[in-house]
This record gives structure tokens, C-alpha cells and sequence, in this order.
């Protein structure tokens, strides 16, 4: 390995031995020439994830697996890894997901100007067929836009941050289920950075192949939400729109016999649900007002 590493690539891992081979694979066929490196932070797996990683040390020469079992949680899993991490710019992907071929040039190309980039998100569904998921349509997923009426947001599945800013932030907010990522980006930009969108870096990433798979994480969306009003208010994000939230609810309401008896319409519907329900949970558990 080279004295010099230029990019850590940082992969929080829970579970992942029948995933992560797909990630690694990817990045072992990337066409990048310069130093890297590529640390999977280990959160505690009960299976052999950390032996299905070490398995493509032949491809990857620079990867290493971190223990990161002190704390449940994707972000302290990322943030172990890249306190792990050498290289001064830190590159975040999951170890469901997979990184397109020309994702780490594209990124590189991006870093040498930029605090805070993130790529293209490309969903798709878990499962046989891998296929497209109905909440994860790739034009919803393949561009930078405000989230919440606040600040430009990214998934953290396929995010790039020089370190000296991940350290002044704080890393990833690791009081939080989910929406972390999210919480990440308004950090770093309301520290005064911008997120730069890099269209070229693409990652099929994998939504939950069952019914109850996806309700599970549009529920926890849905409390990340109401928690990040919570966290954000204060720092200039606007309140979520009551009416807007009643006429979701009343929409919901009225499409329920359809969502539930048309199995085309019923992934979506599930989803739509469960994200307003967390919504409400969360409201409750954070006293703020995010239906």
C-alpha cells in the first residue's frame, strides 16, 4: 500500500455477510489509479460479515475491518470508521448497496474543489429481481434538493467530506436512528460549506424488499423527520406545514381500499403510511409539531 492515501472509503457494517460482497466486488473494479483505502466499520455483527469483507483483501490490498461493537448505529459505525480512516477526505457508502464503476474518479474529480459531495442514488428493491422500488424512483433520488424546506441534503450511502470538516461538526449525529445523514449535510452547511451534487458517482442502493422491510424504514424516516425539526428549529429550519400534513393524512385515508387491494399501489401506499406514523410518533416523543 502506498505511504499516501488520498480517499477512505468507510462502509458501516450490521449484519452484512450476505450484502457486503456486492459493495467490495464493485469497488475492486473500480478505474481510479490513485491511493485508497477501504475500512468497514464493524457495529457488532452477529454472522460472519468481518470474514465475507477480509475475503477481498486480494482485489481491495488496502482494506481493513475496524471493531466499531461498542455502539449500536450507523453513525457511530461511520464515525469509528473514519477516525480509523489516513486519507484527509472521507467517502461513505453502505454494505447493501453498489458503487457503479466510475463512482470513486467521479468523486475524486469532485473533491479536489469541494467540502461536501454526494452522487447519484439509484434505488431499487431487495429481493428477486432487484427491482425498482416504488418510493425510491431514481428521479427522486438522483439530484440535491432542500429537504424539509431547510438546507440541500444526501443520502450518507453515497457521500464525500473532507475530514477537517467532518471533525469540526462533530462526525454524524449518533443520537439518531435516522435521517442522520441528512442532520449531517445542514451541519456542515450551516459550518459554511456547500453539497456539490456529483452526477457521474452512482450507487444502486437497496430499499426494503418486504412489506414489512419497508414499513420498518419509513417509520424510522418518519421520526428522523419530526427529530430534525426538533434539532434544527432553532438554527432557522421552518415548521412543517400542519395543513399540508392533514391533507397527506385524508389522502391516505381515501386511497387506503385501494392501496390495500391493488398489489401495485400497495408498496407505495405501506410506505406513505408508515412515514406519517412516525411522523406522529415522533411528534409526541419530541414535542414538536411534525405531522
Amino acid at each position: 500500500m502506498a505511504d499516501r492515501t488520498d480517499f477512505s472509503v468507510v462502509i458501516p457494517a450490521h449484519n452484512a455477510a450476505r450484502t457486503i460482497g456486492r459493495q467490495l466486488a464493485a469497488l475492486g473494479r473500480q478505474n481510479w489509479a490513485g491511493p485508497w483505502e477501504v475500512v468497514v466499520a464493524d457495529n457488532g455483527s452477529t454472522d460472519d460479515t468481518a470474514a465475507r469483507a477480509l475475503d477481498f483483501v486480494d482485489t481491495l490490498p488496502s482494506l481493513r475491518v475496524v471493531d466499531a461493537s461498542d455502539r449500536r448505529g450507523a453513525s457511530h459505525a461511520r464515525n469509528v470508521g473514519a477516525r480509523a480512516a489516513r486519507a484527509p477526505y472521507l467517502l461513505f457508502l453502505d454494505a447493501d448497496d453498489e458503487a457503479s464503476e466510475g463512482w470513486l474518479q467521479a468523486m475524486a474529480d469532485a473533491a479536489a474543489s469541494a467540502a461536501l459531495i454526494a452522487g447519484v442514488t439509484r434505488a431499487r428493491r431487495e429481493g428477486p429481481g432487484d427491482a425498482e422500488a416504488g418510493l425510491g424512483r431514481p428521479s427522486a433520488w438522483s439530484r440535491i434538493a432542500p429537504s424539509a424546506g431547510f438546507l440541500d441534503a444526501a443520502a450518507s450511502s453515497n457521500l464525500g467530506v473532507r475530514r477537517d470538516v467532518w471533525e469540526a461538526v462533530g462526525g454524524f449525529r449518533e443520537d439518531m436512528a435516522a435521517n442522520e445523514d441528512t442532520a449531517f449535510c445542514w451541519d456542515v452547511q450551516l459550518a459554511g460549506h456547500d453539497l456539490v451534487h456529483v452526477p457521474d458517482a452512482v450507487v444502486s442502493y437497496s430499499m426494503r424488499g418486504s412489506l414489512r422491510g419497508l414499513a420498518r424504514q419509513q417509520f424510522a424516516w418518519g421520526v428522523g423527520a419530526a427529530q430534525l425539526y426538533a434539532l434544527f428549529r432553532d438554527r432557522g429550519a421552518p415548521r412543517p406545514s400542519v395543513a399540508g400534513a392533514l391533507l397527506r393524512w385524508v389522502a391516505l385515508l381515501v386511497m387506503a381500499p385501494a392501496g390495500i387491494a391493488i398489489p401495485r399501489l400497495r408498496r407505495d401506499w405501506v410506505g406513505r403510511l408508515a412515514r406519517r406514523a412516525g411522523r406522529l410518533h415522533g411528534s409526541l416523543r419530541y414535542r414538536v409539531l411534525s405531522l
